[in-house]
């Protein structure tokens, strides 16, 4: 009787253990790719102090919507990289995860919305190519602009081809338009099963 406990010991703590090892590595990857983010937001951001506290708000920005905090911060080294403020990413990441939510797109809504927005400002003019990629991830992004400017979506549209739409002036915009069209949808979606996992 006393070696079959100790065999049944022995099961459970092999059977613990396994997960708790995996739980620890986790702990451990995690701690690394902060203190790598730690060491890139330093010198895209110019010192160490701001790097912190940039990524205090990208921690709490993470816990209280449905997007995991590295995939926040790889879309914001995207973003410094490609030419936005570091005062702008949070209120962008904020209207870009507002959209993603909605359309159910989640960490890859965000990425490619980051993307054609960034290479629009790296631009510095609208062209159809980034218009295009973020109709294709859900965003009515000529109707947006057009109704902004006060243009039928097809002179919108000339304007583009003639390169005469600032791109600086259509991000501000078209972020301005997912707020009005998506505002608030991280917050409902953390509310659900698959957001409070995340959280």
């Amino acid at each position: 009787w006393g070696s079959t406990l100790s065999q049944l010991g022995l099961r459970l703590t092999v059977a613990l253990s396994a997960p708790l090892a995996a739980l620890t590595g986790m702990g451990i990857a995690f701690n690394a790719m902060e203190e790598q983010a730690s060491i890139a937001f330093t010198t895209l951001l110019g010192s160490a102090q701001k790097s912190q506290a940039f990524l205090s708000q990208m921690k709490d920005f993470a816990a209280k919507t449905p997007f995991e905090f590295p995939g926040l911060i790889q879309a914001s080294q995207r973003m410094l990289a490609m030419g936005f403020a570091a005062e702008s990413i949070l209120p962008t990441l904020r209207s870009v995860g507002d959209a993603a939510a909605a359309l159910g797109q989640g960490q890859e809504g965000i990425d490619r919305i980051i993307l054609a927005l960034g290479q629009m400002q790296a631009r510095g003019k609208v062209v159809t190519q980034e218009m295009n990629q973020l109709t294709e991830a859900g965003i009515p992004a000529w109707r947006i602009l057009g109704e902004s400017i006060g243009v039928t979506q097809m002179a919108l549209r000339d304007m583009v081809e003639k390169g005469v739409v600032p791109a600086d002036k259509a991000v501000k915009v078209l972020l301005e338009g997912m707020d009005r069209n998506f505002g608030g949808m991280m917050e409902k979606q953390a509310t659900t099963f698959k957001g409070l996992m995340s959280t």
